[in-house]
């Protein structure tokens, strides 16, 4: 292979950015030219592999750059000795396994521990180190790194003595360790998971997996990661399963983890504030959205959904008919509308609805929507268009939407119907021309059906 050095550039370049960012050294686009970012990316290469740090490429680190792309496919067994298993071994260790030292060579006791692993998350306890197993390794312990969450269970008689008796358990002695079984150990391993430090089995029996969840989880916390449940460490894990008699009571707050929290994102991303995923965690960005509703309607701003809250919510989004927020997608079909409308009839009609309501469509969404008045309703695609049910007096207040009539009093739109776009200003719509006065202008139309652009 070449020699290489900041200024080279070609097919050998590109393949040297391709390894060293299967190598783990992020070279930035791979684009065969040799800039600072590449010199970089090869110095940190080398570093990590004992070479000099010269960000040039001569026949050594070629040769452990290809020994690094082999490796990363490779299955580590018992008797080898390597910088993958060290980490590896680093990574049980977080997640509660005994492997001795953590010092890269593989033997009976980390083979052990990656057997116990591989048992714990279903993958088989023969086949060694794999890259699967050290992707999983590498997932399990980044889900560790965020603060306890919440969820939100029936409060029930049965929970409450559950809880009762994992409090009395953990008072008692040296608390709840490894080694210790029972419904007790089977409560404290429902709650590590919902507070988002999984056990991996909820089986009731405190093993190995357990203590390095709840260390991390006592870590996060706040507490000493002694691995056992005393007191006080009941005290804080307890907190992880809410006893809810409701989807606001208690209020859904910061790291709640629920599908009533997925509920209230929904309707927050419908009403036009931003909840970032919908996934249910509440989150900083449901946080921010959440004050974001409350400041727009007067409300006590304290970041928190309350009944109070969840019911105004609601409301909103009910006089809204449902709709939700007005989206781009809407205000570029009514803008497209009004050019479609200005093309052919201007202030008068043509009786051709359909052609301007089909040249909308075209520019504003790329759509090929053919078919007479009564007829556009059938052929918008289901999957950019829903049906919604409000008055017409509402439609009309919302900008973008695609109204059809089966019928008008017109011997045309006897047969043929009648479809237009609206404007959003509450009395006008465009199809083949502008009409002003569309809630008067609808007498005599009969099959009113709206539909809504979706995203």
């Amino acid at each position: 292979m070449p020699a290489l050095h900041q200024g080279s550039s070609g097919g050998s370049v590109k393949t040297l950015q391709r390894l060293l960012d299967k190598g783990g050294a992020h070279p930035g686009a791979v684009d065969g030219a040799f800039g600072p970012k590449t010199r970089a990316a090869v110095a940190q290469f080398q570093k990590a592999h004992d070479l000099p740090a010269t960000g040039k490429v001569g026949q050594k680190t070629w040769a452990a750059l290809i020994k690094s792309s082999i490796r990363r496919d490779y299955t580590f067994k018992q008797g080898q000795q390597d910088a993958a298993i060290e980490r590896a071994e680093q990574r049980l260790q977080r997640l509660g396994y005994d492997v001795g030292k953590a010092d890269g060579y593989m033997d009976a006791q980390t083979a052990k521990a990656i057997k116990a692993y591989r048992k714990d998350e279903g993958l088989g306890t023969s086949g060694g180190l794999t890259r699967a197993v050290r992707s999983d390794l590498h997932h399990d312990v980044a889900a560790l790194a965020h603060d306890p969450r919440r969820a939100r269970v029936k409060a029930t008689r049965e929970n409450r003595r559950l809880d009762a008796a994992t409090a009395t358990a953990a008072a008692r002695g040296d608390g709840l360790g490894v080694g210790d079984s029972g419904r007790a150990v089977k409560n404290v391993q429902a709650h590590l998971r919902s507070a988002g430090f999984d056990p991996a089995n909820v089986s009731g029996r405190f093993d190995e997996r357990t203590a390095g969840a709840l260390k991390a989880f006592q870590r996060k916390s706040g507490l000493p990661a002694t691995g056992t449940v005393d007191a006080r460490t009941w005290s804080k894990l307890k907190q992880a399963r809410m006893q809810a008699t409701g989807a606001t009571s208690p209020a859904q707050s910061l790291n709640e983890q629920s599908s009533a929290v997925k509920r209230s994102e929904a309707l927050l991303k419908k009403l036009g504030f931003h909840p970032g995923k919908v996934d249910g965690l509440f989150d900083q960005h449901t946080r921010a959205a959440v004050k974001a509703f409350e400041h727009k309607y007067k409300r006590h701003v304290d970041g928190a959904i309350g009944t109070a809250d969840l019911k105004k919510m609601k409301q909103v989004l009910k006089n809204r008919g449902g709709v939700g927020h007005v989206t781009a997608t809407m205000r570029r079909l009514a803008a497209a509308g009004t050019t479609a409308a200005m093309g052919l009839g201007g202030y008068t009609s043509l009786g051709k609805c359909a052609t301007g309501v089909s040249r909308a469509l075209a520019s504003a969404m790329g759509l090929s929507v053919g078919g007479n008045g009564n007829q556009i309703d059938n052929n918008l695609p289901r999957s950019k268009f829903r049906q919604i049910h409000i008055p017409l007096s509402k439609a009309l207040k919302i900008p973008g939407l695609v109204l059809t009539w089966e019928h008008t009093s017109t011997t045309l739109g006897s047969i043929y119907g009648h479809t237009a776009i609206t404007r959003g200003d509450g009395h006008t719509s465009m199809s083949d021309f502008i009409e002003n006065d569309t809630l008067g202008g609808s007498s005599g139309r009969t099959g009113l059906k709206i539909f809504m652009p979706i995203g």
